[in-house]
């Protein structure tokens, strides 16, 4: 066995004396390293100054809007929003007569009492959405009309620039607009509410003056959610088309993306294949995982940047 000799000590000596600077170099740059490096690009914003400082009502309605902004409350409105369709598919199949309970269909019992309880139903989850995102309305509404912070686009709450949430890149004009439409349909619900619960049976939601109050608040209600509904959908898709490397794609968009995916992994030999599907010389199966990895990354992305939007719709 050959014994080491003194230049092969030196030359280990010398590697683990630069090893040992190395590892104190990275622990020395790890501990002057800020905390948010090691999180993420938009808790850096937490470490910067606040000028004015929050007041106590800030800090407050920061500490509120965390609480709605829990994921519990994100899987309570997907429950919600699935409900509304359900028992709103109901209603709609009652109102237009398509059930066989009796005759004639549009008015006779069991079949008023259920189009009475379903549009009591309805309301009350319409209500709940209301009431989950009235202080981001609020707030927002505060933000943009009443706050000495500034607002204008690409500025969160307290005036310091955003990066990641789309809803404060929104123009100011555009931002107000929404906001104040949602807010409106917030307290025209309210109403709407109300309305319900004096006029709570079939026969007196369906003779005047019930149905003239029940009717004009739910109509009204349902016209400022469509406004601002449309308004924010409209302005967002406008910011990615314009700023794709910034904002990621509509979950709409990433869907219909991976099922044309799927359309064309389905042909024959590829020949009508996307140019990128042609050209990976992966197996089909990896292809598959790697663009269901793509899509998640992508709606993971997507719930980051949109999670303000969202709030204001109580999701």
């Amino acid at each position: 066995m050959d014994q080491p000799t003194k230049a092969d000590d030196v030359e280990q000596g010398s590697g683990s004396a630069q090893g040992e600077r190395a590892c104190t170099d990275e622990e020395h740059a790890e501990a002057e390293r800020p905390a948010y490096a090691t999180i993420n690009p938009s808790a850096m914003q937490i470490e910067m100054e606040i000028d004015p400082p929050p007041s106590r009502l800030e800090l407050g309605r920061d500490a509120w809007l965390r609480f709605l902004g829990g994921p519990i409350h994100f899987w309570i409105g997907m429950i919600v929003l699935l409900l509304v369709i359900v028992d709103g598919a109901f209603f709609f199949f009652l109102l237009i007569g398509a059930h066989r309970m009796c005759r004639p269909r549009t008015d006779c019992e069991p079949r008023n009492w259920w189009y009475n309880w379903s549009i009591q139903f309805l309301n009350v989850l319409f209500t709940y959405l209301a009431s989950i995102s009235l202080p981001w309305r609020l707030s927002n509404a505060m933000h943009l009309f009443r706050s000495k912070r500034p607002s204008k686009a690409g500025l969160d709450l307290y005036g310091r620039a955003t990066v990641e949430e789309i809803w404060y890149h929104l123009p100011q004009r555009k931002r107000r607009w929404i906001v104040a439409c949602l807010t409106a349909n917030s307290l025209t619900q309210y109403a709407n509410q109300a309305t319900r619960i004096v006029y709570y049976n079939y026969e007196l939601q369906a003779a005047p003056p019930g149905s003239i109050w029940t009717n004009v608040f739910f109509v009204a209600s349902m016209g400022f959610a469509a406004v601002g509904g449309f308004c924010q959908l409209r302005e967002e898709i406008k910011l990615r088309r314009g700023h794709p490397e910034r904002f990621p794609p509509h979950p709409l968009h990433i869907a219909a993306k991976y099922l044309r995916r799927v359309v064309c992994r389905e042909k024959a030999d590829g020949e009508d294949a996307e140019d990128g599907d042609a050209e990976d010389p992966r197996p089909l199966p990896d292809r598959e995982e790697s663009e269901r990895r793509r899509c998640l990354r992508g709606l993971r992305k997507w719930l980051k940047n949109d999670q303000t939007s969202l709030d204001l719709w109580g999701l």
